[in-house]
């Protein structure tokens, strides 16, 4: 038996890359359920819009589905973060509630591992710094130096999940030596790729690149810190698509002014966006990117799709995909149907 005046509400979303297609809202609508769009920028106008809704989505990152919120959601059995990391959702505050959590982590692997791809690519052949050159009016091939030959080099990816897996893919032709450090992942699951399973200190000892891939939790806040800044070889680059705060900046911007780093490509950021004061945008050999790896047409298609199914799912009873807190099926009051293979996986 179906819910009736079911809706499911999109709390926030950012309107510059995944402003939500047509084809959501009549997808929902053509399976009973009603599709409300907003755009809350606070937790209080989160709440006034989601308070009695039994699907709450969000696709931007602001911490708006607090413990507050979440306590006074009247009707909720699900939210979704429409992204792969849900950081800004108190999960143990919904799991306390009895309402489950789901996140999209399949709709933007290939376009993140293409980004940590080409920011790698850009820093080593230092390609932004000579097209702003050129721009400039500056005709000067100095700016191609120190250059690095990727063959022969080690590349330790720190996080082995479903874009680290895609970013090995990427880079088995490059003649590299590939490292790994994932205590959730077995050498089952790693082994196959072509990399090498190790500690974290060893990848750090080991890599001349290192592009990071974990989901921030209180585990892997400034996982990068200090202390893993000393490890690293001299003169190593760092990639990270994942999470500003994984890396401890101020350790980072001290590895950067004594060499230890030769360079960085960040696409995010420990704020966002980069204050105009900040000490990166001293350094030339730091390339920056808005945090866009998840961007791709296709990958926005997806992640709504993603959503879709969700909200389908728990309309009909039905366990969904992609639940992170699976523990509160045991504390929820209501009742899903496993009918289907288990998708969380």
């Amino acid at each position: 038996m179906t819910n009736q005046s079911f809706e499911a509400v999109l709390v926030d979303y950012d309107e510059d890359l995944f402003t939500p297609p047509d084809w959501v809202g009549q997808e929902l609508v053509r399976q009973g359920i009603t599709w409300t769009v907003g755009q809350h920028r606070t937790p209080e106008a989160a709440l006034d819009a989601a308070r009695t809704a039994p699907v709450v989505m969000q696709q931007s990152v602001r911490p708006l589905l607090t413990q507050d919120v979440i306590q006074k959601l009247e009707g909720c059995q699900c939210i979704v973060r429409l992204g792969t990391g849900y950081d800004n959702v108190d999960v143990e505050a919904a799991t306390r509630q009895g309402i489950l959590v789901c996140n999209t982590p399949t709709y933007c692997v290939d376009d993140v591992a293409d980004h940590a791809l080409a920011l790698l690519m850009s820093g080593v052949r230092h390609i932004a710094r000579q097209d702003r050159w050129i721009r400039a009016g500056r005709w000067d091939r100095t700016g191609a130096r120190p250059a690095r030959r990727m063959k022969g080099c080690t590349l330790g990816i720190l996080a082995f999940g479903r874009i680290g897996r895609a970013l090995a893919e990427r880079v088995r032709g490059f003649g590299m030596t590939l490292l790994t450090h994932d205590p959730y992942v077995n050498s089952e699951t790693i082994s196959p790729y072509g990399v090498q399973q190790v500690s974290l200190d060893e990848l750090l000892q080991r890599s001349d690149f290192i592009s990071v891939h974990c989901p921030l939790t209180a585990e892997t806040h400034h996982l990068l810190g200090s202390r893993e800044f000393d490890l690293m070889k001299d003169g190593v680059f760092i990639v990270n698509t994942s999470r500003g705060p994984v890396i401890d900046e101020t350790a980072l911007i001290q590895a950067l002014r004594s060499g230890k780093v030769w360079g960085a490509g960040l696409d995010v950021l420990e704020q966002e966006p980069l204050p105009l004061d900040s000490p990166l945008r001293e350094f030339d050999n730091v390339t920056f990117t808005p945090h866009v790896g998840a961007n791709s047409e296709d990958s926005v298609a997806d992640l709504y799709r993603s959503g879709c199914q969700i909200a389908i799912h728990v309309y009909n009873g039905r366990w969904p995909p992609w639940v992170v807190n699976p523990e509160v099926e045991n504390i929820t009051s209501y009742t899903y149907q496993r009918a289907e293979p288990e998708a969380d996986r």
